[in-house]
């Protein structure tokens, strides 16, 4: 692969990794449960240090150096959940974090489809590695967005009256 093909393929990661750094930034910022505060503000962190990692491989492959690069390791969240017992007992009104949490799927299975992907196609063994990585990472993402929303999405309709049909 040449090296204007791999650096393309290191702006659109981190550029990824930019969007799901304001998601969850804004999310922080934006809600009131103090509990889900923090879990976005960990997953936005998350989200930095992989934006970080991809900065360094691709400022080592656009100066042509060799291209180790390693993660930091992963965090482990406080909480088991994203959402305090007390926001969950009354999801009237509370559209915004349903929002984030619909929005977040889809980011972290995107880019997690999107590092398997790379990890496939890089011939660089320390590519192949970051990615692999990465894909993990955001696997564990998306199981903890998709565990939240498993268990407030009954809740969330019934609270806020909606009926699909």
């Amino acid at each position: 692969m040449n090296k204007e093909k791999r650096l393309e393929i290191l702006r659109s990661a981190m550029e990824i990794e930019l969007n799901g750094i304001e998601l969850y930034r804004t999310a922080a910022e934006k809600t009131e449960d103090r509990q889900a505060k923090e879990m976005f503000k960990f997953l936005a962190d998350e989200e930095v240090k992989h934006f970080e990692a991809l900065k360094k491989m691709y400022d080592k492959v656009n100066s042509g150096k060799k291209t180790e690069v390693k993660l930091p390791s992963q965090g482990k969240p406080k909480f088991s959940k994203i959402f305090s017992e007390k926001f969950m007992e009354n999801l009237k009104g509370k559209n915004y974090e349903y929002s984030v949490l619909t929005t977040g799927l889809l980011l972290e299975q995107n880019s997690q489809e999107f590092y398997k992907k790379q990890k496939e196609l890089a011939e660089d063994e320390e590519e192949r590695k970051l990615f692999e990585e990465l894909e993990k990472w955001e696997f564990g993402h998306y199981q903890m967005l998709l565990n939240e929303y498993n268990n407030i999405k009954i809740k969330f309709w019934e609270d806020n009256n909606f009926q699909p049909f």
